[in-house]
């Protein structure tokens, strides 16, 4: 089990890939009167393909939002032929039932979303949020059984029965299920079984409009074949895609979905987006809300004429979910677009509803979240008029009032990743797959705009929301800004301007350019250099937060080097990056080099995590096979396993304790060694 105390978007480590995240919040079983904001997702450890063999949570205390822990792989299925199923995106839901002594129980239930032969449909229960579930409607053969009725991307919504005059009272709950890929089914479950349609009703099938692009309706063109759409509704404004999710949002509903996004404000399509829609029941009529998340992070271009996309797109699967008391939007990102090390996401929105039904006028909206804002309202709007209202995609996590100014974060936080076309380099941001090291690095060309959305330059003066209070920049601190940064190409010199509020100096950005760092012609190539700077005059005693560009010009065209992070510095700490520990080995009292990258889950092998790595060495004449190993982080043990005779396979276990913390992660690596 590991914790992770780190702060920023995403907000688990970057060497997690945790996509199609499911937000809930449930009572800590180990804590009771406790809560735990609990994030139930497929899991990223292919490499070559989506998710894995496993169902991943995270979980964190409400209490502090940059505490996740790693619960674990809380379900996997291994057919009868020995191999893995894969996992696509879960939902997990709370029922309260009725024990055997009559008392109330909490239950939960899993529906894992497996992509093996007729098991899409399963459906699992256990007794905690974080398992052990056990599958209840799968027959001899491993096969869903007759009457399940649950698809693609399952979601499950349980709605709470209050009313002593509600038929359903002495059960206490009614629950319904949506799912559906490119087309969108729902139903309301038995109860009894938690799998198949409550007898008496039937499926909506289509529940809403699905999409291929934009506004071109996949299906039936006419509203009058959509039943489920409220009166006067367009099916072309809903563009559904996948990735059901629903809530309740006041007296009304609200379904979360990804479709497809970026005409209505002034981009190309893509579904990488989150929408909604909102009705009076958990089965509509429903109205369209628009777009809740782009996770290609819409701005303004330079001269704010029009919205340009300032990250990268893939897919992305999420939903809302209400944490002491503010509104969150969970996401996924792609990495310089790879859609197989997906990354978990969160930003704030701000919900907004009336009491008035829907049928009636009421409505439901969703925008981007600013707390610093007079109406706290966040859209981006260019001057011909397009505007996106969805979240801001940000650097932040759950630090709404910005990231504590005076700690290293890595490349892997920040949010905008631009070249100088107003697009993307598509060699950007790289994949991390090692849990030693909470880093990811970025490939830059001259002209790129590297940035983060927002330091809290100042402060926070007290906890709120989850986030512990932390010093802003003040004159005591007489704040520096740190680069580190790798020089590789070989010809002239490179300046990196950094910038405040905006990359670029006008009146539509109002962005300033609070030093630049001169690299010289001279300077080494291939080797990570750290870069300070003071910037004090321009960031101590500010208030609020601010965006931090950094801008990369160089006299060649194309590659010059790697980003790996940056921070602010005080006048009497320095500000360190933190490097991961090495294992030096020796066979025979030669040096081996280990594999940086570990062997990747499969069908046949079933990893759900990064922590196995392999190699082949084969023995020069007269060499011994006795495998050493020397470590100098204090924090770290290890063990060696080894074979007997000059052939087999001698196993490294090697386990670091993450400095200051109570947190280890264990890599194995093993040497198959021959003659």
């Amino acid at each position: 089990m590991h914790n992770y105390g780190g702060r920023g978007n995403p907000y688990l480590p970057l060497w997690e890939h945790v996509p199609d995240g499911e937000p809930k919040v449930f009572e800590d079983p180990d804590r009771p009167g406790h809560y735990r904001a609990y994030i139930i997702g497929s899991h990223d450890v292919s490499a070559n393909r989506y998710c894995g063999p496993d169902i991943r949570i995270w979980s964190a205390p409400i209490e502090n939002l940059n505490e996740w822990r790693d619960d674990g792989p809380v379900f996997t299925y291994q057919a009868a032929n020995g191999r893995w199923d894969v996992m696509y995106a879960p939902d997990l839901v709370e029922v309260i039932e009725k024990d055997a002594k009559g008392k109330d129980k909490k239950v939960y239930y899993l529906y894992p979303h497996s992509r093996g032969p007729r098991r899409e449909a399963m459906v699992c229960k256990g007794d905690r949020p974080d398992g052990p579930f056990t599958p209840l409607n799968l027959d001899e053969n491993g096969a869903a059984i007759d009457g399940s009725c649950i698809g693609f991307d399952p979601s499950v919504f349980i709605e709470k029965v209050t009313d002593k005059d509600d038929p359903d009272y002495a059960k206490g709950f009614r629950a319904y299920a949506f799912w559906g890929f490119q087309h969108s089914t729902g139903a309301q479950l038995d109860q009894e079984t938690m799998y198949s349609v409550r007898p008496g009703t039937e499926r909506v099938d289509p529940l809403l409009p699905a999409s291929s692009s934009y506004g071109r309706v996949r299906g039936p063109q006419d509203a009058a074949s959509y039943p489920a759409l409220a009166e006067g509704q367009n099916p072309g404004d809903f563009n559904f895609f996948e990735a059901s999710s629903i809530r309740q949002v006041g007296n009304k509903y609200v379904m979360i979905f990804s479709g497809y996004s970026g005409p209505d404000y002034g981009l190309g399509s893509t579904n990488s987006a989150l929408r909604y829609c909102y009705g009076d029941s958990p089965l509509g009529p429903w109205k369209s809300g628009g777009v809740a998340v782009d996770s290609r992070g819409p701005i303004l271009n330079e001269d704010g004429s029009k919205l340009i996309t300032a990250n990268f797109a893939h897919n992305t699967h999420g939903s809302i979910e209400q944490i002491n008391g503010q509104w969150y939007i969970f996401y996924h990102r792609p990495p310089r677009g790879n859609g197989n090390a997906r990354q978990a996401m969160v930003a704030p929105v701000k919900i907004t509803w009336d009491e008035k039904p829907v049928s009636e006028g009421g409505k439901v909206t969703i925008t981007g979240y600013d707390p610093y804002a007079p109406d706290e309202v966040w859209t981006a709007k260019a001057s011909n008029g397009d505007e996106y209202t969805g979240a801001e995609v940000t650097s932040e996590g759950f630090n709404i009032y910005g990231l504590p100014p005076y700690a290293y974060y890595s490349a892997g936080y920040a949010c905008v990743f631009m070249n100088k076309e107003g697009g993307q380099n598509p060699n950007s941001l790289q994949d991390n797959w090692d849990i030693w090291n909470n880093e990811q690095v970025s490939n830059v060309n001259a002209g790129d705009i590297i940035g983060y959305k927002y330091f809290g330059l100042g402060g926070l003066k007290k906890d709120s929301k989850g986030i512990e209070a932390f010093d802003g920049t003040t004159s005591k601190q007489h704040s520096s800004f740190n680069v580190w940064f790798k020089r590789t190409a070989g010809e002239g010199g490179i300046n990196i301007k950094v910038m405040m509020d905006g990359p670029w100096k006008n009146e539509v950005w109002n962005g300033k350019e609070i030093g630049k760092i001169k690299i010289p012609a001279s300077s080494p190539v291939d080797k990570i250099e750290k870069y300070t700077i003071d910037v004090s005059e321009f960031v101590d005693d500010v208030e609020g937060k601010h965006a931090i560009y950094l801008v990369f010009d160089a006299a060649v065209d194309g590659a010059i080097g790697v980003f790996y992070g940056c921070g602010f510095s005080t006048k009497t700490t320095s500000l360190k990056r933190p490097v991961p520990p090495t294992l030096n080995v020796t066979i025979g009292g030669k040096a081996i080099e280990l594999p940086a990258e570990p062997v990747h889950s499969n069908d046949n092998n079933g990893y759900t995590d990064n922590t196995h790595y392999e190699m082949d060495y084969k023995l020069e004449p007269g060499q011994k096979s006795k495998v050493s190993v020397e470590c100098l982080w204090s924090t770290m043990q290890f063990w060696v396993e080894q074979i007997k005779g000059d052939e087999g396979t001698a196993t490294i276990t090697a386990e670091y304790l993450f400095p200051g913390t109570l947190s280890k992660q264990t890599k194995v690596y093993k040497i198959n060694i021959s003659k």
